[in-house]
């Protein structure tokens, strides 16, 4: 499930990266000699896009497993087993809440 849900992730911010590389592209007037010659996409800038896109999101996912251990390690029972064995549905909750306020720390801090 887990592996579903981080090809989701990288596929969805993939298209995102390519549409935003496509519409934001400024346009040159069609009477001008450039407008002719210019790419419609510029394939390094996307390409670089990518590559940053890959590396955040890799990097964004280990700060959220780390920050998801060491609550697993703040609180005085084990996290999996609650959620996982036991469906204690507390425990889930606080694990989303964690990981959801992790998640819009590490988007904000990656964003600038």
């Amino acid at each position: 499930m887990a592996k579903k849900i981080v090809f989701t992730t990288f596929v969805l911010v993939t298209v995102a990266i390519v549409a935003f590389v496509m519409f934001a592209h400024n346009a040159d007037a069609q009477d001008s000699p450039a407008a002719a010659d210019a790419p419609m996409i510029d394939f390094k800038i996307l390409g670089g896009f990518i590559v940053e896109g890959i590396v955040f999101s890799i990097v964004g996912l280990i700060i959220l497993m780390v920050g998801y251990k060491v609550f697993d390690l703040a609180t005085p029972y084990d996290l999996n087993r609650q959620i996982a064995e036991d469906n204690n549905v507390a425990a889930g909750i606080a694990v989303a809440g964690v990981l959801v306020s992790l998640g819009i720390i590490v988007a904000a801090a990656m964003g600038g």
